[in-house]
C-alpha cells in the first residue's frame, strides 16, 4: 500500500506541471485502470461498474471489475479515443479521463472525505484529483428530478424554464472561473460537462413541465401525458445552440456530450410521428391500421396501451417505410441545426450524421446508400474511425467462430402450457430463463455481462434459455445469437403476448431462475454476474 501510494504521489507531482488537453484523436485502444481499495472487506459488495461511452452508439458499456480478497483490482477499458468514464463504487460517483494505451493508478478510500476518496495517477491524474474537489462544480442536475425546482416551475413555459437553466449555467461558470486554485484544463472540462448537463435540461423541457404539473396535482403519468399532449415548444427555441460549446473539439472528452444532444436527435422522442406517418404511407393491413389508430386515441388518453409488442412488430414488419420516415426526419434536423450553427460541416452536425448511422448498427445490418453518403459527408476523425471501425465489425458477425448454441422449435401446444412445455426439455436441472429482445441494448448489454458464467459454472449444471418475440427482425436475431450458448426461441406475436401476460411484465429484459422440480424461485430484471452466480449455485447445491 505505501508504495503504491508513493507512487501516486510521484505521478501527481509530475503531472501538476501541466496537464494539457490536446483535441481528441481516434485512437482505438484500451485503457488500464489499476487500484485499491483501503480497508476493503469482500462482504461489503460495493457494486463497483465502470460506464465507458460510445459516442456514436449513445449507450454505454459497463464494466464489473472484480476485486481481489485484498483491495486490488485492474480492469482494462476498451476506448475509440481519450474520454471520460463514468466511475460508481459504493456511494461514490464521479467521471474520470482515461486515454487508450495509457494506465492509470488509483487508491480509493471511501472513508475519507469527499475530496480525498480517490488519488490518482497517471495522465490526467491533475484533471482527475481536482475532479474530486469540492470547490468544483461538475455536474447540474437532472432538472426533473429536482424536488424544490419542480415546486418553482409549475405553470410557467418553456421560454422562461430556458431563461432558468440558461441563468443555472451560468452561474456554474462563473463559479468555475473564480477558482484559480483550480488548473485551466480542469476548470474547462467542468465548465463543457455542465454545459451539456444544462443542454440535458432544455432538452427535457417538455417532460420537466410535464413532471412539475404532476407532482403539484398528484396525478398519474398518464394523466399529466395527456395533459401536455399539445405541449408545443416555440418555434425558435432551440437557438439556445448557437450559445453553447456544442462544436468545441474538447467537448468529445465529456462522458455527458452525446447524452445532451440526444434527444434532439432521436426521432422516436417525437411521440407517435412514426405511426402517424405509417397510416398513410405503409400498405397496412385494416387490423394493423386499427391498431395503430387505437394506440394514438390511448396515447393521447394518457392510458397505458396493451397491445405494445403489436406496434413494434408492425414497425419492424413495414421497416423501409419506417427507415424512410426517419431518413427525412433526420435530414429535416441537419438542415435545422446546420442553419441554427450557420456550418453544416461542424462537430455537431457530424454528430446528428453519426446519430442517424448507428440506426442501421443497433440492427447489425450493412451500410446502404443512405448511411453511406451520409457518413462519406463526416469530416470529425473520432466520428469516422468508431463508424469505419464498426463497419469492419459487421464483417465479422459473418465470419466469427459460433458458440454452443441450439436453434429450438417452439411447443405447439395451448398457449397455457407453453411455458411449462419449454422448461419441461431440461427439468431436473436449474434453468435461467432470458426475456429478451434485439432491438433492447439493455438486454445485449447483460447477455454479454452474464456470458462468462456459462464456462464458470458448466453448461451441464444450468439450462440457459432465451425467448424473444417477434418483433426481433429475425435475420439480426440469428446473427446475435449464434455469440450466445444457450437454447433460443423465436416466438410470434400469440405466444409472447400471452407470455408477458402471465409474468405481467412491463419491459424488457426479465429474468427467471428455475429450480430443479421446475418452480420459478427467482424473478428479476438486473443483478450483478457475481449475484446470479451465487443464485445459480445455491439452486445447484440444492439437494
Amino acid at each position: 500500500m505505501n508504495r503504491l501510494l508513493l507512487s501516486l504521489y510521484l505521478s501527481l507531482l509530475f503531472n501538476t506541471i501541466q496537464a494539457q488537453l490536446p483535441i481528441p484523436e481516434f485512437q482505438k485502444g484500451k485503457a488500464i485502470l489499476r487500484g485499491t481499495i483501503a480497508n476493503y472487506n469482500p462482504n461489503d459488495d460495493l457494486n463497483f461498474r465502470i460506464g465507458v461511452p460510445n459516442i456514436v452508439m449513445k449507450d454505454n458499456e459497463t464494466l464489473f471489475p472484480t476485486i481481489e480478497t485484498d483491495g486490488s483490482f485492474k480492469v482494462n477499458i476498451p476506448l475509440y479515443h481519450s474520454t471520460q468514464v463514468r466511475i460508481v463504487i459504493g456511494s461514490a460517483d464521479l467521471f474520470i479521463l482515461l486515454s487508450p494505451g495509457k494506465e492509470t493508478n488509483v487508491t480509493i478510500n471511501l472513508n475519507n472525505p469527499k475530496s480525498k476518496q480517490f488519488i490518482f495517477g497517471g495522465p490526467y491524474a491533475t484533471i482527475n484529483n481536482e475532479w474530486c474537489q469540492p470547490d468544483l462544480i461538475t455536474r447540474i442536475p437532472a432538472a426533473y428530478s429536482n424536488g424544490a425546482l419542480l415546486d418553482s416551475i409549475v405553470g410557467i413555459d418553456a421560454n422562461e424554464f430556458k431563461k432558468h437553466c440558461i441563468n443555472q449555467y451560468k452561474q456554474c461558470i462563473a463559479h468555475n472561473n473564480a477558482q484559480q486554485q483550480i488548473s485551466e484544463e480542469t476548470r474547462t472540462l467542468a465548465n463543457l460537462t455542465c454545459a451539456f448537463d444544462c443542454l440535458s435540461n432544455l432538452e427535457t423541457t417538455h417532460y420537466c413541465l410535464q413532471t412539475a404539473y404532476q407532482k403539484k396535482t398528484n396525478i398519474t403519468v398518464e394523466q399529466a401525458f395527456a395533459a401536455f399532449n399539445d405541449f408545443h415548444l416555440p418555434e425558435n427555441f432551440y437557438d439556445y445552440f448557437k450559445d453553447f460549446p456544442v462544436n468545441d473539439p474538447l467537448a468529445l472528452y465529456c462522458y455527458n456530450y452525446s447524452h445532451a444532444l440526444t434527444t434532439l436527435c432521436d426521432p422516436h422522442t417525437n411521440h407517435l410521428a412514426l405511426e402517424k406517418y405509417l397510416l398513410p404511407n405503409a400498405p397496412l393491413t385494416k387490423e394493423e391500421q386499427t391498431v395503430l389508430q387505437q394506440y394514438e386515441r390511448v396515447f393521447k388518453a394518457g392510458i397505458p396501451f396493451q397491445q405494445g409488442s403489436d406496434v413494434m412488430e408492425i414497425v419492424v414488419k413495414y421497416a423501409k417505410e419506417s427507415d424512410d420516415f426517419r431518413w427525412k426526419s433526420y435530414s429535416r434536423l441537419k438542415k435545422y441545426i446546420s442553419h441554427i450553427m450557420q456550418d453544416s460541416t461542424c462537430l455537431f452536425v457530424d454528430y446528428v450524421r453519426a446519430m442517424y448511422i448507428r440506426l442501421k448498427y443497433h440492427n447489425l445490418t450493412p451500410l446502404t446508400s443512405r448511411p453511406e453518403s451520409t457518413a462519406s459527408e463526416i469530416t470529425n476523425p473520432v466520428f469516422l474511425g468508431i463508424i469505419q471501425d464498426m463497419d469492419r465489425n459487421m464483417q465479422h458477425f459473418s465470419k466469427k467462430e459460433t458458440k454452443n448454441f441450439i436453434v429450438c422449435t417452439v411447443p405447439q401446444v395451448p398457449e397455457e402450457e407453453l411455458f411449462s412445455s419449454l422448461i419441461a426439455r431440461h427439468k431436473g436441472k436449474v434453468q435461467f430463463i432470458d426475456f429478451w429482445a434485439t432491438w433492447c441494448s439493455g438486454c445485449r448489454k447483460t447477455i454479454k455481462e452474464y456470458e462468462p458464467l456459462k464456462s464458470e459454472i458448466g453448461e451441464d449444471e444450468v439450462a440457459f434459455i432465451y425467448l424473444t418475440p417477434s418483433s426481433s427482425i429475425e435475420k439480426t436475431w440469428k446473427i446475435l445469437i449464434e455469440d450466445i450458448a444457450g437454447d433460443h426461441y423465436w416466438l410470434n406475436k400469440e405466444q409472447w403476448n400471452y407470455l408477458w401476460k402471465q409474468f405481467q411484465m412491463t419491459g424488457l429484459p426479465m429474468y427467471l431462475i428455475i429450480d430443479k422440480q421446475g418452480n420459478i424461485v427467482k424473478r428479476f430484471t438486473h443483478i450483478t454476474a457475481k449475484e446470479l452466480k451465487d443464485l445459480l449455485e445455491q439452486e445447484i447445491n440444492k439437494i
